[in-house]
């Protein structure tokens, strides 16, 4: 019997999810890793290998007794809404030696909201080895020179006037 005399045992209280800053830097949710990651100690989805690289951080959506991406929640509660359609990407996988590692990472300035095609395109990179810390989306870039036109390849007694393109 528990304490309340009802008969039934029941274990310590789910903790809430959190909804501000420090109650999501509590020492037993995340860890924070010397390169700025917040790594979520919390569940996962299961997809990871067996040291859990690569699985996803999951959390309770309130008031509902289904899970969602804790990178997803963290967003939407601390920086706005998610575009609709838009995929929250880990901009803190581009200088990580592994970017399965940083699939549970939480930080707010590692997050940001892309269209899903982006992603999939940062993602190809990523796998390829390709950090993109040196990739520049915000801007045109510098205007490239077009290279010189080469001469044309003039038979014996040709002159460049008598061709015809």
């Amino acid at each position: 019997m528990d304490s309340q005399g009802s008969g039934i045992l029941m274990g310590k209280p789910r903790r809430k999810q959190p909804d501000t800053i420090e109650d999501l830097l509590a020492p037993d949710r995340v860890w924070v890793t010397p390169c700025g990651c917040w790594l979520w100690l919390g569940g996962d989805d299961g997809y990871g290998d067996a040291f859990g690289l690569g699985a996803y951080g999951r959390i309770l959506r309130p008031g509902t007794r289904t899970v969602e991406p804790v990178h997803r929640y963290v967003f939407r509660t601390f920086k706005g809404p998610i575009p609709e359609g838009y995929d929250v990407d880990h901009m803190c996988a581009k200088w990580a030696p592994d970017p399965r590692v940083v699939r549970k990472c939480v930080n707010l300035d590692h997050l940001q909201a892309i269209p899903p095609l982006l992603n999939q395109q940062l993602k190809l990179f990523r796998r390829k080895g390709w950090g993109t810390f040196d990739l520049n989306f915000d801007n045109e870039g510098d205007p490239r020179e077009m290279p010189p036109v080469p001469s044309p390849i003039l038979a014996p007694g040709e002159r460049e006037n008598e061709i015809c393109l």
